[in-house]
Protein backbone atom coordinates (compact mmCIF):
# COMPACT_ATOMS: atom_id res chain seq x y z
CA UNK A 1 0.00 0.00 0.00
CA UNK A 2 1.55 3.37 -0.80
CA UNK A 3 -0.12 7.10 -0.35
CA UNK A 4 1.60 10.25 -1.52
CA UNK A 5 1.04 11.63 1.77
CA UNK A 6 4.44 13.24 2.90
CA UNK A 7 5.78 13.30 6.57
CA UNK A 8 5.44 16.65 8.35
CA UNK A 9 8.72 18.44 8.75
CA UNK A 10 10.17 18.40 11.67
CA UNK A 11 11.08 22.05 13.49
CA UNK A 12 14.19 23.38 13.87
CA UNK A 13 16.34 22.76 16.75
CA UNK A 14 16.21 25.17 18.71
CA UNK A 15 19.50 28.00 18.38
CA UNK A 16 20.16 31.55 19.07
CA UNK A 17 19.62 34.27 16.36
CA UNK A 18 22.97 34.17 14.47
CA UNK A 19 24.37 38.12 14.89
CA UNK A 20 23.96 38.67 10.90
CA UNK A 21 20.46 37.63 11.57
CA UNK A 22 19.68 40.38 14.22
CA UNK A 23 17.86 43.38 13.97
CA UNK A 24 20.14 46.34 14.16
CA UNK A 25 17.85 49.16 15.97
CA UNK A 26 17.70 47.42 19.18
CA UNK A 27 21.81 46.41 19.07
CA UNK A 28 23.00 49.85 18.48
CA UNK A 29 20.32 51.05 20.92
CA UNK A 30 21.65 48.78 23.35
CA UNK A 31 25.55 49.56 22.62
CA UNK A 32 24.51 52.97 23.44
CA UNK A 33 22.47 52.76 26.65
CA UNK A 34 25.60 51.18 28.61
CA UNK A 35 27.04 54.60 28.44
CA UNK A 36 23.80 55.56 30.41
CA UNK A 37 23.93 52.70 32.83
CA UNK A 38 27.68 53.34 33.32
CA UNK A 39 27.45 56.90 34.34
CA UNK A 40 24.48 55.75 36.27
CA UNK A 41 26.02 53.34 38.77
CA UNK A 42 29.05 54.73 39.42
CA UNK A 43 28.45 56.66 42.04
CA UNK A 44 26.66 53.76 44.12
CA UNK A 45 30.49 52.52 44.14
CA UNK A 46 31.87 55.72 46.18
CA UNK A 47 31.36 55.38 49.61
CA UNK A 48 31.86 57.28 53.29
CA UNK A 49 29.86 60.26 52.05
CA UNK A 50 26.62 61.34 52.57
CA UNK A 51 24.10 61.16 50.12
CA UNK A 52 21.38 63.81 49.06
CA UNK A 53 18.77 63.95 45.91
CA UNK A 54 18.26 60.43 44.05
CA UNK A 55 20.52 58.76 46.64
CA UNK A 56 23.80 60.62 44.89
CA UNK A 57 27.05 60.98 47.11
CA UNK A 58 27.19 64.94 48.70
CA UNK A 59 30.82 65.89 47.75
CA UNK A 60 32.62 69.31 47.91
CA UNK A 61 34.16 69.09 44.43
CA UNK A 62 33.01 72.23 42.37
CA UNK A 63 32.25 70.10 39.34
CA UNK A 64 30.32 67.57 41.11
CA UNK A 65 26.43 69.38 40.63
CA UNK A 66 26.71 69.70 37.29
CA UNK A 67 27.54 65.89 36.62
CA UNK A 68 24.70 64.83 38.83
CA UNK A 69 22.17 67.46 37.34
CA UNK A 70 23.49 66.22 33.44
CA UNK A 71 23.10 62.37 34.36
CA UNK A 72 19.72 62.93 36.13
CA UNK A 73 18.34 64.73 32.81
CA UNK A 74 20.12 61.80 31.07
CA UNK A 75 20.37 59.01 32.12
CA UNK A 76 19.19 58.04 35.85
CA UNK A 77 15.59 56.66 35.46
CA UNK A 78 16.05 56.67 31.49
CA UNK A 79 18.47 54.21 30.78
CA UNK A 80 16.97 50.59 33.10
CA UNK A 81 13.73 51.79 31.32
CA UNK A 82 15.37 51.59 27.52
CA UNK A 83 16.70 48.53 28.69
CA UNK A 84 13.97 47.33 29.71
CA UNK A 85 11.92 47.76 26.76
CA UNK A 86 14.51 46.50 24.68
CA UNK A 87 14.37 43.51 26.75
CA UNK A 88 11.11 42.96 26.45
CA UNK A 89 10.97 43.83 22.66
CA UNK A 90 14.12 40.89 22.66
CA UNK A 91 12.02 38.10 24.27
CA UNK A 92 9.01 38.68 21.76
CA UNK A 93 11.56 38.40 18.74
CA UNK A 94 12.66 35.63 20.32
CA UNK A 95 9.31 33.69 20.43
CA UNK A 96 8.17 34.74 16.77
CA UNK A 97 11.59 33.60 15.57
CA UNK A 98 10.84 30.50 17.51
CA UNK A 99 7.03 30.26 16.12
CA UNK A 100 8.50 30.71 12.52
CA UNK A 101 10.67 27.64 13.26
CA UNK A 102 7.42 25.53 13.58
CA UNK A 103 8.42 25.29 17.29
CA UNK A 104 4.79 24.72 19.42
CA UNK A 105 3.75 27.16 22.39
CA UNK A 106 4.83 24.51 24.77
CA UNK A 107 8.21 23.67 23.48
CA UNK A 108 8.83 27.63 23.03
CA UNK A 109 7.43 28.48 26.79
CA UNK A 110 10.01 25.79 28.00
CA UNK A 111 12.72 27.96 26.32
CA UNK A 112 11.57 31.31 27.67
CA UNK A 113 11.53 30.21 30.72
CA UNK A 114 14.97 28.46 30.99
CA UNK A 115 16.45 32.01 29.11
CA UNK A 116 15.02 33.89 32.12
CA UNK A 117 16.00 31.59 34.80
CA UNK A 118 19.59 31.11 33.88
CA UNK A 119 19.60 35.19 33.70
CA UNK A 120 18.58 35.31 37.30
CA UNK A 121 21.60 32.92 38.21
CA UNK A 122 23.79 35.19 36.25
CA UNK A 123 22.45 38.47 37.86
CA UNK A 124 22.99 36.07 41.19
CA UNK A 125 26.57 35.91 40.47
CA UNK A 126 26.91 39.67 39.37
CA UNK A 127 25.00 40.87 42.20
CA UNK A 128 27.01 38.68 44.83
CA UNK A 129 30.46 38.96 43.00
CA UNK A 130 30.65 42.20 41.68
CA UNK A 131 27.00 44.61 42.44
CA UNK A 132 24.41 44.75 44.58
CA UNK A 133 22.80 46.93 42.31
CA UNK A 134 22.19 44.18 39.45
CA UNK A 135 19.08 44.53 37.01
CA UNK A 136 19.86 40.67 35.68
CA UNK A 137 17.97 39.05 38.33
CA UNK A 138 15.38 41.68 38.12
CA UNK A 139 15.02 41.40 34.22
CA UNK A 140 15.07 37.69 34.46
CA UNK A 141 12.65 37.30 37.68
CA UNK A 142 10.09 39.90 35.57
CA UNK A 143 10.39 38.09 32.18
CA UNK A 144 8.82 34.75 34.03
CA UNK A 145 6.17 37.13 34.36
CA UNK A 146 6.17 38.02 30.41
CA UNK A 147 5.82 34.70 29.84
CA UNK A 148 2.66 34.51 30.84
CA UNK A 149 1.69 37.89 28.68
CA UNK A 150 3.28 37.49 25.75
CA UNK A 151 0.59 36.12 24.13
CA UNK A 152 -1.61 38.07 26.16
CA UNK A 153 -4.40 40.19 23.63
CA UNK A 154 -2.92 43.60 23.01
CA UNK A 155 -6.08 45.00 25.63
CA UNK A 156 -4.97 43.26 28.29
CA UNK A 157 -1.27 44.47 27.63
CA UNK A 158 -2.20 47.82 27.60
CA UNK A 159 -3.90 47.07 31.26
CA UNK A 160 -1.10 45.72 32.46
CA UNK A 161 1.29 48.10 31.11
CA UNK A 162 -0.49 51.34 32.45
CA UNK A 163 -1.14 49.81 36.00
CA UNK A 164 2.54 49.07 36.09
CA UNK A 165 3.28 52.44 34.85
CA UNK A 166 0.79 53.91 38.04
CA UNK A 167 3.75 51.70 40.25
CA UNK A 168 6.45 53.26 38.79
CA UNK A 169 5.41 56.23 39.36
CA UNK A 170 4.57 55.39 43.04
CA UNK A 171 7.94 53.91 43.40
CA UNK A 172 9.08 57.36 42.30
CA UNK A 173 7.87 58.79 45.07
CA UNK A 174 9.44 56.37 47.47
CA UNK A 175 12.39 57.61 46.24
CA UNK A 176 12.05 61.18 46.66
CA UNK A 177 11.39 60.22 50.89
CA UNK A 178 15.33 60.94 51.32
CA UNK A 179 14.36 64.42 52.49
CA UNK A 180 12.05 62.88 55.43
CA UNK A 181 14.33 59.72 56.50
CA UNK A 182 17.38 62.02 56.86
CA UNK A 183 14.97 64.56 59.30
CA UNK A 184 14.32 61.06 61.47
CA UNK A 185 17.45 58.90 60.83
CA UNK A 186 20.01 61.34 60.09
CA UNK A 187 21.65 62.07 56.69
CA UNK A 188 23.91 58.94 56.93
CA UNK A 189 21.35 57.07 57.62
CA UNK A 190 20.13 55.74 53.81
CA UNK A 191 24.37 55.67 53.17
CA UNK A 192 24.66 52.72 56.27
CA UNK A 193 21.82 50.93 55.35
CA UNK A 194 22.09 50.24 51.48
CA UNK A 195 25.53 50.80 50.75
CA UNK A 196 27.40 48.33 53.05
CA UNK A 197 29.06 46.42 50.03
CA UNK A 198 30.49 49.59 48.64
CA UNK A 199 33.37 50.37 51.67
CA UNK A 200 33.64 46.48 52.83
CA UNK A 201 37.60 46.30 53.57
CA UNK A 202 38.01 43.09 51.88
CA UNK A 203 36.19 41.09 49.63
CA UNK A 204 34.96 38.25 51.08
CA UNK A 205 33.25 40.67 53.39
CA UNK A 206 31.87 42.74 50.42
CA UNK A 207 30.60 39.69 48.94
CA UNK A 208 29.01 38.49 52.54
CA UNK A 209 27.33 41.92 52.51
CA UNK A 210 26.24 42.06 48.90
CA UNK A 211 24.75 38.74 49.54
CA UNK A 212 22.18 40.06 51.79
CA UNK A 213 21.44 43.22 50.03
CA UNK A 214 20.90 41.60 45.93
CA UNK A 215 18.49 38.83 48.00
CA UNK A 216 16.63 41.95 49.63
CA UNK A 217 16.54 43.56 46.30
CA UNK A 218 15.26 40.55 44.71
CA UNK A 219 12.52 40.11 47.27
CA UNK A 220 11.56 43.37 47.25
CA UNK A 221 10.92 42.61 42.94
CA UNK A 222 7.61 42.51 43.32
CA UNK A 223 7.06 45.54 45.57
CA UNK A 224 9.64 48.20 43.74
CA UNK A 225 10.86 46.30 40.44
CA UNK A 226 7.36 45.86 38.79
CA UNK A 227 7.24 49.08 37.34
CA UNK A 228 9.75 47.95 34.95
CA UNK A 229 7.17 45.62 33.57
CA UNK A 230 5.25 48.95 31.68
CA UNK A 231 8.50 49.11 29.62
CA UNK A 232 9.07 45.48 28.74
CA UNK A 233 5.37 45.20 27.73
CA UNK A 234 5.78 48.51 25.46
CA UNK A 235 8.40 46.48 24.10
CA UNK A 236 6.30 43.48 23.37
CA UNK A 237 3.79 45.56 21.67
CA UNK A 238 6.48 47.25 19.76
CA UNK A 239 7.84 43.97 18.56
CA UNK A 240 4.68 42.76 17.17
CA UNK A 241 4.22 45.18 14.76
CA UNK A 242 8.38 44.68 14.10
CA UNK A 243 8.57 49.09 14.60
CA UNK A 244 12.42 48.56 15.28
CA UNK A 245 12.90 46.23 12.72
CA UNK A 246 11.01 48.45 10.33
CA UNK A 247 11.36 52.39 10.99
CA UNK A 248 10.28 53.37 7.62
CA UNK A 249 6.90 51.59 8.17
CA UNK A 250 6.40 53.07 11.29
CA UNK A 251 8.35 56.72 11.01
CA UNK A 252 5.12 58.37 11.78
CA UNK A 253 5.03 56.84 15.11
CA UNK A 254 8.60 56.97 15.89
CA UNK A 255 8.64 60.89 15.11
CA UNK A 256 6.18 61.78 17.41
CA UNK A 257 6.89 59.57 20.18
CA UNK A 258 10.81 60.89 19.97
CA UNK A 259 9.34 64.74 19.11
CA UNK A 260 7.48 64.22 22.50
CA UNK A 261 8.72 61.81 24.64
CA UNK A 262 12.35 63.85 24.22
CA UNK A 263 11.57 67.09 25.79
CA UNK A 264 9.24 65.32 28.28
CA UNK A 265 11.69 63.83 29.89
CA UNK A 266 14.04 66.41 30.14
CA UNK A 267 11.79 68.64 31.52
CA UNK A 268 10.72 65.94 33.78
CA UNK A 269 14.22 66.14 34.83
CA UNK A 270 14.05 69.66 35.43
CA UNK A 271 13.09 70.03 39.23
CA UNK A 272 15.81 67.27 40.42
CA UNK A 273 18.43 68.94 38.00
CA UNK A 274 18.19 72.28 39.37
CA UNK A 275 17.74 70.91 43.16
CA UNK A 276 21.52 69.56 42.85
CA UNK A 277 22.46 72.55 41.27
CA UNK A 278 21.32 74.10 44.10
CA UNK A 279 19.39 76.74 42.37
CA UNK A 280 16.49 75.30 43.83
CA UNK A 281 15.77 73.58 47.08
CA UNK A 282 12.79 71.27 47.08
CA UNK A 283 11.15 70.63 50.85
CA UNK A 284 10.41 67.84 52.11
CA UNK A 285 7.32 67.35 50.80
CA UNK A 286 8.24 68.45 47.32
CA UNK A 287 10.85 66.08 47.24
CA UNK A 288 8.82 63.14 46.60
CA UNK A 289 6.79 64.96 44.02
CA UNK A 290 9.42 65.52 41.74
CA UNK A 291 11.21 62.37 42.33
CA UNK A 292 7.48 60.95 40.75
CA UNK A 293 8.13 63.20 38.17
CA UNK A 294 11.19 62.70 37.30
CA UNK A 295 11.00 58.44 36.96
CA UNK A 296 6.85 58.64 35.41
CA UNK A 297 8.74 61.15 32.33
CA UNK A 298 12.13 58.98 32.43
CA UNK A 299 9.97 56.03 31.08
CA UNK A 300 8.83 58.21 28.50
CA UNK A 301 12.29 59.32 28.11
CA UNK A 302 13.88 56.12 27.52
CA UNK A 303 10.97 55.18 24.38
CA UNK A 304 11.65 58.26 23.05
CA UNK A 305 15.41 57.89 23.04
CA UNK A 306 14.84 54.21 21.08
CA UNK A 307 12.49 55.89 18.91
CA UNK A 308 15.23 58.62 17.97
CA UNK A 309 17.93 55.58 17.38
CA UNK A 310 15.47 54.00 15.00
CA UNK A 311 15.46 56.93 13.21
CA UNK A 312 18.56 58.08 12.96
CA UNK A 313 19.89 54.67 12.07
CA UNK A 314 17.12 53.33 10.16
CA UNK A 315 17.54 54.61 6.22
CA UNK A 316 15.82 57.02 4.91
CA UNK A 317 14.44 55.10 1.46
CA UNK A 318 13.39 51.57 0.62
CA UNK A 319 15.50 48.78 0.63
CA UNK A 320 17.52 50.72 3.47
CA UNK A 321 15.58 48.82 6.15
CA UNK A 322 17.08 47.37 8.84
CA UNK A 323 15.18 44.22 10.04
CA UNK A 324 16.18 42.19 6.73
CA UNK A 325 18.82 39.87 7.40
CA UNK A 326 21.19 41.21 4.62
CA UNK A 327 20.57 44.56 5.92
CA UNK A 328 23.69 46.46 7.60
CA UNK A 329 24.44 48.94 9.43
CA UNK A 330 24.94 52.71 7.29
CA UNK A 331 28.25 53.60 8.52
CA UNK A 332 31.27 53.04 10.94
CA UNK A 333 29.56 54.52 13.58
CA UNK A 334 26.46 52.51 13.19
CA UNK A 335 28.52 49.25 12.89
CA UNK A 336 31.00 50.28 16.51
CA UNK A 337 27.55 50.36 18.77
CA UNK A 338 25.84 47.46 16.98
CA UNK A 339 29.19 45.70 17.60
CA UNK A 340 28.78 46.55 21.82
CA UNK A 341 24.95 45.73 21.72
CA UNK A 342 25.58 42.55 20.58
CA UNK A 343 27.82 41.71 23.31
CA UNK A 344 25.57 44.12 26.01
CA UNK A 345 25.87 41.41 28.42
CA UNK A 346 29.28 40.83 28.72
CA UNK A 347 29.93 44.98 28.56
CA UNK A 348 27.44 45.38 31.54
CA UNK A 349 29.47 42.72 33.37
CA UNK A 350 32.89 44.62 32.57
CA UNK A 351 31.64 48.04 33.98
CA UNK A 352 30.97 46.11 37.41
CA UNK A 353 34.16 44.01 37.24
CA UNK A 354 36.01 47.87 36.61
CA UNK A 355 34.24 49.63 38.97
CA UNK A 356 34.92 47.06 42.01
CA UNK A 357 38.47 46.81 40.45
CA UNK A 358 38.86 50.87 40.85
CA UNK A 359 37.03 52.05 43.53
CA UNK A 360 36.90 49.67 46.93
CA UNK A 361 39.06 49.39 49.40
CA UNK A 362 40.58 46.42 48.34
CA UNK A 363 41.34 47.39 44.90
CA UNK A 364 42.98 50.58 43.68
CA UNK A 365 40.35 52.26 46.72
CA UNK A 366 39.32 55.12 44.93
CA UNK A 367 35.61 54.81 46.11
CA UNK A 368 36.86 56.66 49.24
CA UNK A 369 38.20 59.75 47.64
CA UNK A 370 37.17 60.17 44.09
CA UNK A 371 35.10 62.87 43.04
CA UNK A 372 31.82 62.10 41.46
CA UNK A 373 33.21 64.14 38.30
CA UNK A 374 36.19 62.04 38.49
CA UNK A 375 33.86 58.70 38.86
CA UNK A 376 31.80 59.31 35.72
CA UNK A 377 35.09 60.37 34.11
CA UNK A 378 36.05 55.99 34.91
CA UNK A 379 32.97 55.21 33.97
CA UNK A 380 32.66 56.64 30.00
CA UNK A 381 36.54 55.42 29.49
CA UNK A 382 35.21 52.09 30.73
CA UNK A 383 32.32 52.02 28.49
CA UNK A 384 34.69 53.46 25.63
CA UNK A 385 37.08 49.91 26.41
CA UNK A 386 34.39 48.14 26.21
CA UNK A 387 33.30 49.36 22.96
CA UNK A 388 36.94 49.17 21.38
CA UNK A 389 36.54 45.61 22.80
CA UNK A 390 33.60 44.74 21.22
CA UNK A 391 34.86 45.71 18.24
CA UNK A 392 37.71 43.77 18.33
CA UNK A 393 35.66 40.74 18.70
CA UNK A 394 33.30 41.96 15.72
CA UNK A 395 36.27 41.79 13.54
CA UNK A 396 37.47 38.27 14.18
CA UNK A 397 33.60 37.25 14.44
CA UNK A 398 33.60 36.47 18.17
CA UNK A 399 30.81 36.71 20.86
CA UNK A 400 31.18 38.25 23.89
CA UNK A 401 32.25 35.72 27.06
CA UNK A 402 29.20 36.36 28.60
CA UNK A 403 26.92 36.03 25.95
CA UNK A 404 28.45 33.06 24.65
CA UNK A 405 28.32 31.41 28.42
CA UNK A 406 24.65 32.16 28.62
CA UNK A 407 23.56 31.15 25.04
CA UNK A 408 25.54 27.88 26.08
CA UNK A 409 23.65 27.38 29.11
CA UNK A 410 20.17 28.00 27.83
CA UNK A 411 20.77 26.06 24.28
CA UNK A 412 23.28 23.56 25.04
CA UNK A 413 25.76 23.01 22.14
CA UNK A 414 23.37 24.88 19.31
CA UNK A 415 24.50 27.71 21.81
Amino acid sequence: MTTDAQPAPLPSPQAPTARADRALPPDIARGLVLLGIAVANVPFFLYGRELGLLVKPVTDATADPWVNALVATLADNRSYPLFALLFGYGLTQLLTREQARGTEWPDARRLLLRRNAWLIAFGAAHGVLLFFGDILGTYGLLGLALVLLIRASGRTLAIVGWLSFGFLIIVGALEGLSGLLAQFGGAAAPSAALFNSAGAETYPAAVLARLGEWTLGMISVPFGGLGLLAPMILGMWAARYRVLEQPLKHRRALVLVAGIGIPVSVLGALPIALALLGVIELSVIAEPFAAMLHAATGAVGGAAYVALIALIVGGRGPGRELGSPTAKPRGPISRMFAALGQRSLSGYLTQSLVFVIVFAPYGFGLGATASVAEATQIAVITWLATLVIANILAAVNRSGPAEWLLRRAVYGRRG
